[in-house]
């Protein structure tokens, strides 16, 4: 171990004793999360949290897994579900109000431990302040920010400011112990949940096995208002060739969108799903989905994914500029190569997706074959079981 890294360690544990207990006398932890795979990873740990015998508050803010898993949630985590930066910007007011209420509440009641995930934008500032403000707690960051792929500026903050990060992927650990920061990783989460997830789940509806398209409009209001119209055309252009495309509605949605994407399913007289999306997933055939944490479920059951996504053309624009990586969906990122087909922005088109989609189904010139072996090493990437309890003996400090 060397000096810099020993001398992390030392100051660590002088901010864990200086605030073992927060001001009232009790133990607590702070929890927080913005999007809805951040609320899920949250949520278990403060579940295996309970069930190793931690006694003290958890709270913090958070969305409904969150809420349904005992975190006290004093703030909702989908104020922070903002898809572009158009949408951030017309934001900016709200959330440096929150920021400021946050950073007097920790400040006040001096938790023992903040732990972060996902969101950077918001948790970096956050996480920023409290430093500035003298919290001496101890600090970890679930699913950090992308210092690999863009802004990797970042790193330095990370380095100063967070005493460990629990990053998802092991290439993103290696890099950031390259760039000088304390990371800790065993797994992917949701490795251990597939491989213990009940099988054969009721759907509710009728198919033929091998015949079912899983179409993923996301869990985002922005995302869906964007992608549904050109998924639904693709959807009715498979129905008219065969196949059984039914639709997810996250159970994550806020529940105002949750309302209306049934309604308007309803008036077209669209097969839809209401359940966790793992369920249907599990029964199709192949996917079409909006990018993100649903390239990796689909990877972790060897399901094929159509990735699609669109953001407003500034978003796009910026981010074209800014990105590092060659692939922007992590089952291709860990794969190396093109595994899921990515139709972004002008790509994102009903009849790209239908052909892409039809390109799985019917095995042309011999996909499956070829695509299986690569999905099998990039399914190897995602490490071990036992996240949720390594999580869980770093932020405490108890054995695993």
């Amino acid at each position: 171990m060397d000096a810099d890294t020993q001398s992390r360690g030392i100051r660590a544990r002088r901010r864990t004793r200086a605030h073992r207990r927060d001001r009232s006398g009790s133990l607590s932890v702070f929890i927080s999360s913005g999007e809805a795979s951040g609320d899920h990873y949250t949520a278990r740990l403060a579940i295996r949290l309970r069930e190793r015998g931690y006694a003290g508050d958890i709270w913090g803010m958070g969305g409904m897994e969150s809420r349904k898993a005992g975190i006290r949630s004093e703030w909702d985590g989908e104020r922070l579900q903002l898809l572009g930066l158009t949408e951030v910007f017309s934001a900016i007011p709200s959330i440096l109000a929150l920021r400021r209420e946050m950073v007097e509440r920790i400040m006040e009641r001096a938790p023992e431990a903040v732990v972060v995930c996902d969101s950077p934008d918001y948790h970096m500032r956050l996480i920023a302040k409290l430093r500035a403000r003298g919290y001496r707690g101890k600090i970890f960051y679930i699913s950090p920010p992308t210092v690999w792929a863009w802004r990797s500026g970042r790193a330095d903050d990370l380095r100063r400011d967070v005493d460990e990060c629990l990053p998802l992927f092991k290439f993103e650990h290696e890099y950031l112990l390259s760039r000088g920061c304390a990371s800790a990783w065993r797994g992917h989460p949701l490795l251990e949940e597939y491989n213990h997830r009940a099988k054969g789940a009721e759907l509710g509806f009728d198919y033929e096995p091998g015949r079912l398209v899983a179409f993923l409009p996301g869990s985002r209001r922005s995302e869906i208002k964007t992608l549904l119209p050109i998924m639904e055309e693709s959807a009715a252009a498979l129905g008219a060739a065969g196949w059984r495309p039914v639709f997810s509605v996250a159970p994550g949605l806020n529940h105002a969108v949750r309302d209306e994407v049934i309604a308007r399913f309803k008036e077209k007289n669209i097969l839809y799903y209401d359940g966790p999306g793992g369920d249907l997933m599990e029964a199709a055939e192949c996917a079409v989905g909006a990018s993100g944490t649903i390239t990796v479920e689909a990877l972790l059951r060897r399901l094929y994914m159509v990735v699609t996504y669109r953001l407003n053309p500034i978003s796009a624009f910026v981010a074209r500029c800014v990105i590092k990586t060659k692939y922007y969906a992590m089952a291709n990122i860990l794969a190396g190569c093109e595994l899921f087909p990515e139709l972004l922005q002008e790509k994102a088109t009903a009849g790209n997706l239908t052909d892409a989609a039809l390109a799985w189904l019917e095995d042309r010139n011999g996909l499956r074959g070829r695509t299986r072996e690569v999905m099998e090493r990039a399914r190897a990437t995602l490490g071990e079981e036992g996240v949720y309890d390594f999580w869980c003996a770093r932020i405490t400090g108890a054995p695993a």
